[in-house]
């Protein structure tokens, strides 16, 4: 059966290294981010994050990978998020999923995708529908 599990996060750190490539004006680049999580989720993570980014076309996209320590609605552990984003002129598609078989302790056998959202302030909620398989 599936669960519900809803919330907010905080950026805590935002490092963004400068672009290892820049041709054409797409430029690659490394950031490693912390966050922490309230609501559902309760606790810390870190993420990874290769982003390519042109500026001036407006195009853009990232894959990282975040490891949350914590609590998910009373289970702790640990787990893998896997994040995939496309931006352009015609929207942006983001795909955010727990990497199977990386769940830890209460959370073993955990999988679920994630859906974040931004407001017009900049603060970020979440939703995640998971499953903790036994």
């Amino acid at each position: 059966m599936a669960e519900h599990a809803t919330g907010a996060f905080v950026i805590d750190s935002w490092n963004a290294e400068d672009p290892y490539d820049d041709h054409g004006g797409t430029a690659l680049g490394h950031v490693t981010l912390t966050k922490t999580f309230s609501g559902g989720l309760v606790g810390t993570s870190e993420v990874h994050m290769i982003g390519a980014q042109n500026p001036e076309s407006g195009v853009g996209a990232y894959v990282a990978f975040e490891r949350f320590h914590g609590d998910l609605d009373g289970h702790a552990g640990s787990f893998v998020l896997h994040h995939s984003a496309t931006a352009d002129s015609s929207g942006q598609t983001v795909s955010v999923a727990v990497v199977p078989g990386t769940g830890t302790n209460e959370l073993a056998g955990l999988t679920g995708e994630l859906v974040i959202s931004r407001d017009e302030e900049g603060a970020h909620t979440y939703t995640f529908d998971y499953s903790i398989a036994e």
